[in-house]
């Protein structure tokens, strides 16, 4: 029997939106002006992932000097401290559906207005805590709108604007977390010490990142971001003209008649959704060791000899996240080049090797220690870029906004529940002296968890297809 083929990337756009014009009728000068603007669209998204690394990366750097500074005499655990994050990324899971349902009401730019407003109040909140209930209370505030704003628009603006090459666009633009991330390696590494160490202390700190993701957030939501390219006008970047040509003089229903896909609630009653979503959460759960990764560096200075300080760890993260950052767009020419998961499959064993080579080094390590880390913050280029992908790949455009607010809360759950497990592997009968060693071993064979990830990714593809066929053009 012949096996459905995977396809790749370039899936239609959400709901038909933006097909009101033919690509193909411009004159030259109109052509460069609308390049502009699809460039000046996706440098905005950009910049808005830019504010989600901020949080996905740069909270974790605060946690130490917040435990520190809070409870001197270790009374709370880093995992117990760290559980504020997971706090944060509940909230925001709970926000994505909401906002999945709002998009098509308010717009995403009013939504980048609105959430990065409160997520920026909520993390200079956090500055002001005293304790477990206020970094609780802000960290909750800062997911609220974290999740109706950056974690969530950037996708749908992507899918919205662009056909063709959507796969490199979009990992162009999640890109921006790994930005973000060396961003908040720079500056908050020089300012999180405390005053007397020659730092800004880790409330100050705070709120610089408040600022960083107010202007990362709200000002490109301002001049850059537009819902979608019918706004302006324009057609979806590389749409086939017959099809835009189809549906030009058409109400939104008859647009979305002619999309396929899946509906919300079609999805929903799959099970091929929920083995999917379930892979997503397994898949943020393996690569929440990124949010550890810092710490586990800085605790090599524990071992005699090692010559790590806290300046080479800043130096070994910002070679992680600059790997993430080159792998994304790769991994996006990939996917559209070979496949989802084959794509996946070659990266993923790039990471496993990497990551059990991690595991065995001790300290001082020769130079190709840059390279291993590098790659092995390539391979966490899977976890961000792959799931709005493969969500437009098994269940299609129809009714994507709404469908990728549920399953993208999948990866947000899985990195939740893994920061505080990852937290904790280092502490379970760890010698006191030299605690992480759980980790290393951790690190050496979490790779079997991308087997099962591969597999249900392939499972829930072909099953959603299947559906998709069964439910041709379904009002």
């Amino acid at each position: 029997m012949t096996q459905p083929s995977e396809p790749h990337a370039n899936a239609p756009a959400v709901g038909g939106e933006a097909l009101a014009t033919d690509p193909d009728d411009t004159d030259p000068v109109t052509e460069r002006v609308r390049s502009a603007r699809y460039a000046s669209v996706t440098i905005g998204a950009v910049c808005c992932q830019i504010s989600a690394g901020v949080v996905l990366s740069g909270l974790s750097m605060f946690t130490d000097q917040i435990r520190a500074d809070l409870w001197p005499d270790g009374e709370l655990s880093r995992a117990h401290v760290q559980t504020y994050f997971t706090v944060l990324l509940l909230v925001a899971i709970a926000m994505m559906p909401i906002a999945g349902r709002l998009i098509g009401r308010v717009g995403g730019r009013r939504l980048l207005f609105i959430g990065g407003t409160i997520s920026s109040l909520g993390l200079a909140g956090l500055s002001t805590a005293h304790g477990m209930a206020g970094l609780y209370l802000f960290g909750a505030i800062t997911g609220l709108g974290f999740g109706m704003s950056v974690n969530y628009v950037p996708i749908i603006v992507v899918n919205s604007w662009f056909h063709k090459f959507k796969g490199v666009v979009m990992g162009v633009v999640v890109a921006g977390t790994g930005l973000g991330g060396i961003m908040s390696s720079l500056v908050f590494s020089n300012t999180n010490p405390p005053i007397s160490e020659g730092g800004l202390g880790w409330r100050t700190s705070l709120l610089i990142g408040a600022g960083l993701y107010a202007l990362f957030c709200l000002v490109p939501a301002w001049l850059l971001v537009v819902n979608k390219p019918s706004d302006l006008g324009l057609p979806v970047y590389g749409k086939p003209a017959a099809l835009a040509t189809s549906v030009k003089a058409g109400t939104d229903r008859d647009v979305a008649a002619a999309v396929s896909g899946l509906r919300l609630g079609e999805a929903l009653r799959s099970g091929w959704f929920w083995l999917l979503y379930a892979m997503v959460v397994l898949l943020g759960v393996y690569y929440a060791m990124g949010q550890i990764t810092q710490p586990f560096f800085v605790n090599q200075q524990s071992y005699p000899g090692s010559g790590m300080t806290p300046a080479l760890a800043g130096t070994l993260m910002t070679a992680q996240m600059i790997g993430l950052i080159m792998a994304k767009p790769l991994l996006g020419l990939l996917i559209e080049g070979i496949g989802m998961v084959k794509a996946m499959a070659i990266l993923m064993a790039v990471h496993a090797g990497a990551g059990y080579l991690l595991g065995t080094i001790v300290y001082p390590a020769s130079a190709w220690i840059f390279v291993v880390i590098g790659l092995v913050g390539a391979g966490f280029a899977i976890g961000s870029l792959t799931p709005p992908l493969v969500c437009g790949l098994a269940f299609g455009q129809r009714d994507y906004p709404a469908i990728y607010g549920v399953l993208g809360s999948a990866y947000s759950l899985g990195l939740a529940v893994g920061a505080v497990l990852w937290s904790a592997v280092g502490t379970i009968g760890a010698d006191p002296d030299q605690p992480w060693q759980l980790y290393r071993g951790a690190m050496k064979w979490c790779w079997v968890l991308s087997i099962v990830v591969l597999g249900g990714y392939l499972l829930a593809i072909r099953g959603g297809q299947a559906a998709q066929r069964r439910n041709p053009g379904k009002p």
